[in-house]
C-alpha cells in the first residue's frame, strides 16, 4: 500500500475528499509533518489510529480535547468531527485511516463481537494510548508494526496489517469497559450537526464574501448562537476560521501547484487585496507566502 500524505480537503459535509487505501484493501497510511499539514475539523467514516512521533498535538472532539505527546497515540471511532493542532513548533505523526473492513467482513463472528460494539459507539469516540499503561504500549507498537508493513508495502503486508489491527481491537475490547462511551447529550449531538452545517457553508462559500449572518443562516440559527458554539467548540470565532480555512486551501493551491501565481491563489480563495492577504499570512505562519513557494521548490 502505497503511502500518502494527508490533506485539507473536504466535501460539503466536512468529510474527508480522500479515498483510502482500494476497495478491497481499504487502508491509508500517512506520514505527517504537523507543522505542513494541518488538521482542519473534519469526520471520516473510517476509524483512525496515529501516533505521535514528536512534539505535542491536541486532538478536539466536540466538547472535549486529548494531548498527545511524543509517544502516545490515540483512535478515533467512525463519524466523530475532530480536528488537531500542533502545541509545538515541530511535530511529526504516523496515521493510518482504515475501513474496519480491512478486519472483518460484515455479519462474521469478529464483525459482530468485537467490530460491531465500536462502530456502535459503546466504547468511547478518542481513545488515547500512553506506553506508562502496558496493553497501551503494546498497542502503539503494533499500530507502528501495521505502519510500517504497510507504508513500506513489505512482504505479505496485507497480513501483517491486518493481524495488528486485529490485536489492536483485541486489546481495546478486553481493556475498555463497553458503556464508557455513553451516546453524547442531545446537546452536544445538536451543536455538532449545527456545526458541521456552518463549515459545509464555509467549505462550500469561502471563495466569496460571506458574513457571520450568512454562515449563521446556513444552520438555522442566530448570529449570537453561532459565536458561542464557535467560541466554545472550536475556540475561534467564525470570520477568524474562514480567513484561517481560506490561508490553508492557498497553501496547499501552492503545494499542488507550485508553479501558480501567489497572487492568483489569493484572489481565487477570496482576498481581494493581496496587502492584506500578505499581513495575514505573515501573522499567522510568521513568514511570507513568497517565503513558503521558495521551500515548495
Amino acid at each position: 500500500m502505497s503511502l500518502s500524505y494527508s490533506t485539507d480537503r473536504t466535501d460539503e459535509t466536512g468529510r474527508e475528499l480522500l479515498t483510502y487505501g482500494t476497495p478491497d484493501f481499504p487502508i491509508s497510511f500517512f506520514d505527517d509533518d504537523l507543522a505542513v499539514v494541518k488538521v482542519p475539523w473534519h469526520w471520516h467514516d473510517e476509524w483512525e489510529i496515529s501516533v505521535i512521533l514528536s512534539g505535542t498535538v491536541r486532538v478536539s472532539l466536540v466538547g472535549r480535547e486529548t494531548v498527545l505527546r511524543a509517544g502516545e497515540g490515540c483512535f478515533i471511532g467512525s463519524g466523530v468531527l475532530h480536528s488537531a493542532s500542533l502545541l509545538t513548533q515541530a511535530g511529526h505523526q504516523h496515521a493510518m485511516v482504515f475501513s474496519p473492513r480491512v478486519i472483518a467482513a460484515k455479519g462474521d463472528i469478529v464483525w459482530g463481537g468485537y467490530v460491531l460494539p465500536v462502530l456502535t459507539q459503546k466504547y468511547p469516540p478518542v481513545i488515547k494510548f500512553t506506553p506508562e499503561v502496558e496493553w497501551q504500549r503494546e498497542v502503539l507498537a503494533l499500530a507502528e508494526k501495521a505502519w510500517l508493513a504497510g507504508a513500506s508495502e513489505g512482504a505479505d503486508y496485507p497480513l501483517s496489517v491486518r493481524e495488528s489491527l486485529s490485536r489492536i481491537l483485541s486489546r481495546m475490547i478486553r481493556n475498555i469497559d463497553p458503556g464508557t462511551g455513553q451516546s453524547a447529550t442531545s446537546q452536544i449531538q445538536r451543536d455538532e450537526q449545527r456545526i458541521k452545517k456552518t463549515l459545509d457553508y464555509i467549505e462550500t462559500h469561502f471563495r466569496e464574501q460571506v458574513t457571520v449572518e450568512d454562515i449563521a443562516g446556513s444552520a438555522g440559527i442566530s448570529v449570537s448562537t453561532l459565536l458561542r458554539l464557535y467560541h466554545d467548540i472550536l475556540h475561534t470565532t467564525p470570520i477568524q476560521y474562514v480567513l484561517k480555512y481560506r490561508l490553508e486551501q492557498i497553501r496547499r493551491e501552492l503545494r499542488t501547484n507550485p508553479g501558480s501565481p501567489i497572487a492568483d491563489a489569493a484572489y481565487s480563495c477570496g482576498f481581494n487585496d493581496i496587502s492584506y492577504f500578505n499581513r495575514c499570512y505573515l501573522k499567522a505562519y510568521g513568514s511570507t507566502p513568497s517565503a513558503y513557494k521558495r521551500g515548495l521548490a
